[in-house]
């Protein structure tokens, strides 16, 4: 085992003994446990960090994505990164006990898929395409933790509807502040989502010498954006609340997922074909799996 797996299992194991305290806090309302079970998140978040550096050091490039397994491992560190440092305000007991898991999951996926699925990448990298990537993969992260908050809608809605005054409803927020969980991340991920396509178009013009608007995964990620953009503004300018916009804030994801994921396999536009350069400052060949 290299030292890049042996620091992800390392990290994947703190995320989910992290969920297993989460899971004892929450069934024996133990809020210390819960507190140490938080603890060991941004441990493992530290840890994931030094790989993430020491990757970028070993490779030569600032963000290590040239596999498969290297873009579940920056998308799960993107995941912690949001969650922990610009969402303090979502670090609930009812967030890590589904978040943990979902990080101990990706970073598992990351190591049985680290050597697999070379992507070639520009060299040198343009700046514009570095940035393009942190914002897309913040933006995904963000849309994500507005997904666990959905979920937890859900399974909160369930027990109002059934007038149940069980675990889950005595532990979970009330609908009223999950939807701002929702909302809020939500809106995070539009603003840098929009902002991953604005800087995606420049990196394009600058190292392919087209905007691609016709590519598309292009298309897609723009379409996604939209439909994001007219949930935030229903929630926020419309004040419109309830159960059917945060079963579409559902849909919306389930559409990330399959642009993040799906794609990856369909062999299509210039994200999976050669490309040849038309500008010194990035030779392109076979940009495949690009976020």
């Amino acid at each position: 085992m290299n030292m890049p797996i042996s620091i992800l299992t390392v990290t994947g194991a703190i995320y989910l003994i992290s969920f297993f305290l989460h899971l004892w806090a929450f069934l024996n309302l133990n809020e210390r446990v819960n507190q140490w079970a938080l603890l060991l998140v941004r441990v493992g978040f530290l840890i994931h960090t030094f790989y993430f550096f020491s990757e970028s050091k070993t490779e030569g490039l600032l963000i290590p994505v040239s596999t498969f397994g290297q873009v579940m491992a920056f998308f799960s560190w993107s995941l912690a990164f949001v969650y922990l440092v610009l969402l303090t305000k979502v670090q609930r007991e009812s967030f890590g006990l589904i978040l943990s898991p979902i990080l101990a999951l990706i970073v598992g996926t990351a190591i049985l898929r680290y050597q697999a699925g070379p992507i070639s990448l520009p060299k040198p990298l343009n700046p514009y395409f570095i940035l393009h990537l942190v914002t897309v993969f913040f933006a995904y992260a963000s849309f994500t933790l507005s997904f666990v908050a959905a979920i937890l809608y859900l399974i909160q809605h369930h027990e109002l509807k059934r007038k149940r005054g069980g675990t889950f409803y005595q532990r979970l927020p009330s609908l009223e502040d999950l939807e701002g969980l929702i909302f809020q991340p939500m809106a995070w991920g539009v603003f840098l989502l929009f902002l991953a396509i604005a800087i995606g178009f420049l990196w394009a013009k600058s190292a392919l010498g087209t905007y691609l608007l016709r590519e598309p995964k292009t298309l897609f990620t723009i379409a996604i954006a939209v439909f994001y953009l007219v949930l935030v503004y229903t929630y926020y300018g419309a004040a419109s609340r309830g159960k059917r916009l945060v079963m579409l804030s559902l849909i919306a994801f389930i559409f990330v997922f399959l642009n993040f994921f799906g794609t990856h396999f369909s062999g299509k536009g210039v994200h999976y074909l050669q490309v040849k350069p038309t500008s010194n400052d990035a030779s392109v060949s076979g940009l495949r799996n690009q976020p």
